[in-house]
């Protein structure tokens, strides 16, 4: 019997202990993650086409000789800039002041003989009065007055032929002059000069010889291909904001800049559309001053980015670009419910609004910021945490979000549609705006 009890008291012993494990707590459930979230801001925004294009020149000249010779100076350093009639060049002006000379000879050889012809019509005009006195006194005939008179008449003539040579040497001297000037090349228009194509001691052909190329760079064109919707409903922007206008401004961005930093205005476009490419040939002006050290920024030839504004500045909503997801649904977002809950939400992205410049050693940029209007105190021993956060970019939303969201910006990757979160919420602040 003591074996049995003890068998027994052994039995329900095991049983009590196995059913205490079997009623054991489960452990607790996480604490929701925490996530940065910001309400999305209103700002100004300015929706864009981008096209690609190049840079040229808007004057470009060739420099060649009117005249034949030797050349004799190089009068110029290339790749330089060379200001408007600059001398460049000379060619030999021997040939050329002796055929000055020569045509000083023949004017003054015109004025001498229209002295000696207006001397001969002074004796003229004396005999005729004398022969005529003889007439009257019938010491002279009939056929002596005759004859004077054909003769002033003759010297009259002579003079006025003796002026006509006069002027024509006028002609061939000033001729001359102009031709000798030729020897002289100057610049025709102010830009920057290339190489020089011949050197000292070169025959030099009239009209033929390329000598050097100057192109302008003080103000260069950007020309661009734009597709003929775009164009077609550039068209139907201008007819509504400028019924009788014909400008628009544009912005351009060269080599690795990272936004449209140049100005410029549209000044001309094709007068059809290309049928092959669907595109009309679109043109704008642009300024290239000179920058530090004499030195211009842009280059006739360079490759450019060009950004032309679809319309005027709008209130639009934005939120940092770091918000935004892809998917196969394409752009979205996690919002924050009022039960702080993530929901997804699918959006519309509009034009860029605003990207970080690179940073400059001693500068501190103005900037787009998130604050956390409340930050916890530091633990203790601990340094406080953050509570500014940088923000890289900012993009508008044209559809899909609410200006009261809450919008999850730091901890996206903790973050699930339909989970709960611990949302920490922080204000998007735009930067300062420049104090005038």
């Amino acid at each position: 019997m003591p074996r049995i009890w003890l068998g027994t008291f052994l039995v329900a012993a095991v049983s009590a202990l196995a059913g205490c494990r079997a009623q054991k707590p489960a452990p607790p459930a996480p604490p929701p993650p925490r996530v940065t979230v910001v309400r999305p801001a209103t700002t100004p925004v300015r929706d864009y086409w981008v096209y690609n294009g190049y840079l040229n020149t808007t004057e470009s000249v060739e420099v060649r000789s009117k005249i034949r010779g030797f050349l004799t100076e190089v009068l110029f350093k290339e790749g330089t800039e060379v200001a408007e009639d600059a001398p460049l060049y000379t060619i030999d002006k021997r040939e050329y002041n002796t055929a000055v000379r020569k045509a000083e000879a023949e004017l003054l050889k015109a004025d001498a003989e229209i002295k000696t012809w207006e001397a001969q019509i002074e004796q003229s005009k004396a005999d005729l009065e004398r022969v005529s006195g003889l007439i009257k006194v019938a010491s002279a005939s009939k056929a002596d007055l005759d004859l004077a008179r054909a003769t002033l008449g003759v010297r009259v003539a002579e003079l006025k032929a003796a002026e006509a040579n006069r002027d024509a040497a006028k002609e061939a001297l000033h001729s001359a002059n102009l031709i000798l000037s030729y020897t002289d090349i100057k610049a025709r228009i102010p830009g920057r000069i290339g190489r020089t194509h011949v050197h000292r001691g070169n025959l030099i052909q009239a009209d033929t010889t390329l000598m050097a190329t100057i192109v302008r760079v003080d103000k260069l064109y950007v020309e661009f291909d734009a597709p003929e919707a775009d164009y077609f409903a550039a068209q139907k922007a201008r007819i509504r904001a400028h019924p009788s206008g014909d400008v628009a401004d544009i912005e351009i961005g060269v080599g690795d800049e990272r936004d449209f930093p140049h100005r410029g205005t549209l000044d001309f476009r094709d007068n059809r559309v290309e049928t092959a490419t669907g595109t009309i040939h679109v043109r704008g002006t642009l300024d290239n001053p000179l920058l530090a050290n004499n030195v211009r920024l842009l280059y006739p030839g360079m490759y450019a980015r060009v950004r032309v504004p679809k319309s005027d500045y709008t209130q639009q909503t934005v939120i940092p670009e770091d918000c935004l997801l892809s998917g196969q649904e394409g752009r979205f977002l996690f919002v924050v419910a009022a039960n702080n809950a993530v929901e997804k939400r699918i959006v519309t992205v509009g034009a860029p609004v605003w990207k970080a410049p690179p940073p400059e050693p001693g500068k501190a940029p103005p900037s787009w910021i998130a604050v956390n209007p409340t930050p916890a105190p530091p633990a203790e021993g601990q340094p406080p945490a953050p509570s500014r956060r940088p923000i890289k970019s900012v993009v508008a939303i044209t559809a899909g979000l609410l200006p009261q969201d809450r919008v999850i910006l730091d901890g996206l990757q903790q973050a699930r549609p339909g989970a709960p979160v611990a949302p920490e919420e922080w204000n998007l602040i735009p930067p300062a705006a420049p104090k005038k």
